[in-house]
């Protein structure tokens, strides 16, 4: 009786030891690459972090100016970031020619709003000299756009880009994800003001992403 009490207190007691540890092993792993999958934000604000912008930049076309700016420039890696553009349009902007497209067209339609002229880009070269990029380039195929004359309204209008830090170029068609996080490096937030044959406006935010 006493050999059968031991046995199931051990086994009691190894029992408890398993539910702790045991498998331990499997799950170790998950976190231990640098896969950034922290927020940089429980380090505080990176050193030489401050307000910064572009004001009012212009470009080929008439009438029509880009400002960009946010809280700071300088990020951890994997820490999110936004970055809030301005389009400004006036009565001096010339009507603007779409051509239709041939084959897939723009998933956004062109509007009076000047904003659905407007694309943007987080683009460089990491320390390292490695490409990273962060768009909207690949959305998909849509239906091709007809030919139209578009007439701006005369407004200013504001848009918020919210970053992940991660690399990406676009949902395509399959829902791709977004990659790894950008490396450490200097890069531009780039919004563009794109008035086809009637010209164009690119305004280049420089930041950086630090480790």
């Amino acid at each position: 009786m006493a050999n059968e009490m031991l046995r199931a207190l051990a086994i009691a007691l190894l029992s408890g030891v398993c539910a702790m540890g045991c498998g331990g092993k499997e799950g170790s792993g998950s976190g231990g690459g640098d896969d950034g999958s922290g927020s940089g934000g429980d380090r505080g604000v990176p050193p030489g972090a401050a307000p910064c912008a572009v004001r009012d930049v212009e470009g080929t076309i008439p009438g029509v100016t880009l400002s960009i700016e946010s809280s700071r420039c300088v990020y951890w890696r994997s820490e999110p970031a936004e970055f809030v553009y301005t389009v400004t349009t006036d009565s001096s902007v010339p009507p603007l020619d779409i051509a239709a497209s041939d084959g897939c067209g723009r998933c956004v339609e062109p509007s009076a709003d000047p904003r659905s002229f407007v694309t943007y880009q987080i683009t460089g070269l990491s320390t390292a000299g490695d490409p990273q990029q962060y768009c909207l380039c690949d959305t998909g195929c849509c239906a091709p756009n007809d030919a139209a004359t578009v007439q701006l309204d005369a407004t200013t209008a504001t848009q918020t880009i919210r970053w992940s830090g991660r690399q990406w170029t676009g949902p395509s068609d399959t829902d791709n994800p977004e990659d790894e996080f950008f490396a450490p490096g200097t890069y531009d937030v780039e919004v563009t003001f794109d008035g086809q044959e009637q010209g164009s406006v690119t305004a280049k935010l420089p930041i950086e992403i630090v480790r």
